[in-house]
């Protein structure tokens, strides 16, 4: 019987996952790419040891799909991540089985399929979130094996796999580095487990993650240490204690992983913690839960983070695991609720997908705008259009004749658009983004000295940028209006490009990080 259990939870993952990846495939294809995606796209067309603010992995798993694709899509961007998060699903449903049982761990699965900023976010786009995730699932796997297998050989072969799958994640995104701190302060408020601080396994996987960490180490010591600088700067920038920074922070975490499963999760970590080191699997998950929450939480209330509600993300992961069992006993025990919550969340997430896929890609959503603001001044910025593709871009250059050219740059004034303008060129143009404090990775990419004396495209927007003599006029002899580029949604034009011809590179735009 329980055999028999256990295969159906099983062909419930592999549907899981199937059509969870199949519908990610096809938002994959339809969706153009989102802004930090296209600005990604530049970077990994440049394989480098690292880059400006994020490890290289992510980018150099794009580069590889370019690679192996022989093509340049979003689908082909985006298909390491979908698989990566097909793997997470499994893991998390892996690790669930062993720690409550087959059921809870499937429940969990589905869960996180569910929630947007695993579900979606994570789940699709071209993003170092994806392998960041991944591989923290992986090294819990191994830490979990570590320290609740009463039956384990060879501990040093599973901290040798620690510390490859944590340097792994450490190539990912620096917030891996999170995993290890839980990982102590558990070993450290346990006492059964304290006798690990003493053996040299940890130290094993240290080192070998410090090792596989090496390409960040060697070009951040090459380029002043400047993304190490500028991500802890983030976290350290203090403008005084704003109580709404922090408001909007919790607020915006809840909504990015749907306010009806948020609250479940925070109820589950506090339960974790109040069981105490006692239940010691619980004890694990609050830990290795606690500490990117709270720090990501904590300092929006003296620094502008913005609207990154997903850094918090890898510290709600584990705690899907508790709540797939607490979901797991209600719904055996007959719970309604719990059954028309599961359902009504999973419809909610399934039928949003839908809309906003088919809203970016064809713009149906203007139409019922337009039927509410006939004026066009008191029209709603649609967020959408953030991945809104610049698909009309390549042939307005190639009809001027521009786009052949060798001795031709283009460059923008904002790092999002410039990230767009590459994405819809397909790199065949060197690219530069000229603004005077934020130029990202676009800095490091080339030398903007090297095209002195030769003429540059400005592409830039009227909201952006008012007047490009203004901005740009001691670095050009002169600039010429090429005239503009509508960039069409289905029947509506969403947003207008505006090329200047700029003659003659004369003065080096200044770099914004790293002064020579």
């Amino acid at each position: 019987m329980m055999q028999a259990d256990s295969h159906k939870v099983e062909r419930n993952l592999f549907a899981l996952i199937l059509f969870s990846a199949l519908a990610r495939l096809a938002a994959g294809h339809w969706l153009g790419l989102g802004y930090g995606e296209s600005y990604y796209f530049s970077l990994a067309a440049k394989p480098s040891l690292s880059y400006f603010d994020q490890p290289p992995l992510s980018l150099w798993l794009a580069a590889v799909s370019m690679k192996l694709f022989g093509a340049v899509t979003p689908l082909v961007l985006r298909l390491p991540f979908i698989l990566l998060f097909a793997g997470s699903t499994y893991l998390i449903y892996a690790i669930g089985k062993k720690m409550f049982g087959a059921w809870p761990g499937f429940y969990a699965a589905l869960l996180l399929n569910v929630s947007a900023v695993f579900g979606v976010s994570t789940g699709i786009f071209f993003q170092p979130e994806s392998p960041l995730i991944f591989f923290w699932l992986t090294t819990v796997w191994c830490l979990i094996k570590l320290f609740f297998d009463p039956s384990l050989k060879n501990p040093y072969f599973y901290w040798a796999a620690t510390g490859i799958l944590f340097g792994l994640g450490l190539l990912s995104k620096y917030p891996a580095i999170f995993l290890p701190i839980g990982a102590f302060l558990f070993l450290l408020t346990t006492p059964p487990q304290r006798g690990w601080l003493k053996h040299p396994g940890p130290y094993l996987a240290i080192l070998i993650s410090v090792l596989l960490f090496a390409p960040v180490l060697i070009w951040n010591a090459q380029h002043e240490w400047i993304s190490l600088l500028w991500q802890g700067h983030r976290g350290v920038d203090y403008k005084g204690i704003h109580l709404i920074w922090l408001l909007r922070s919790i607020l915006g975490q809840a909504a990015w992983v749907l306010p009806w499963i948020w609250i479940p999760l925070i109820f589950q970590l506090y339960r974790c913690f109040k069981g105490g080191p006692a239940l010691s699997k619980n004890w694990f998950i609050a830990w290795m839960s606690v500490v990117p929450i709270v720090v990501f939480t904590a300092i929006s209330l003296w620094t502008e983070i913005g609207y990154h509600f997903h850094w918090q993300a890898p510290g709600y992961l584990m705690l899907f695991l508790p709540l797939g069992d607490s979901l797991f006993r209600l719904l055996q025990n007959g719970s309604q609720r719990a059954r028309r919550w599961l359902i009504g969340s999973t419809a909610f997430s399934s039928l949003a997908l839908l809309i906003v896929v088919t809203h970016v890609a064809t713009g149906w959503g203007r139409g019922i705008e337009q039927l509410f603001a006939s004026d066009e001044s008191k029209k709603l910025d649609d967020p959408t259009l953030e991945m809104l593709d610049y698909s009309t871009l390549e042939e307005a250059l190639r009809g001027r004749g521009l786009l052949a050219r060798k001795d031709l740059f283009v460059f923008t004034n904002r790092w999002f658009q410039s990230g767009k303008v590459d994405y819809a060129l397909k790199g065949k143009m060197p690219l530069f983004c000229f603004h005077p404090s934020d130029q990202r990775g676009f800095e490091f990419l080339r030398e903007s000295e090297e095209w002195l004396g030769k003429d540059g495209v400005l592409v830039s927007t009227q909201k952006k940028l008012d007047n490009p003599h203004d901005a740009f006029g001691e670095y050009f002899e002169e600039i010429i209006p090429l005239g503009f580029v509508t960039v069409p949604r289905g029947k509506y034009i969403e947003e207008t490009l505006y090329l200047h011809y700029c003659r003659n590179y004369r003065k080096v735009f200044p770099k914004a990080y790293v002064q020579k």
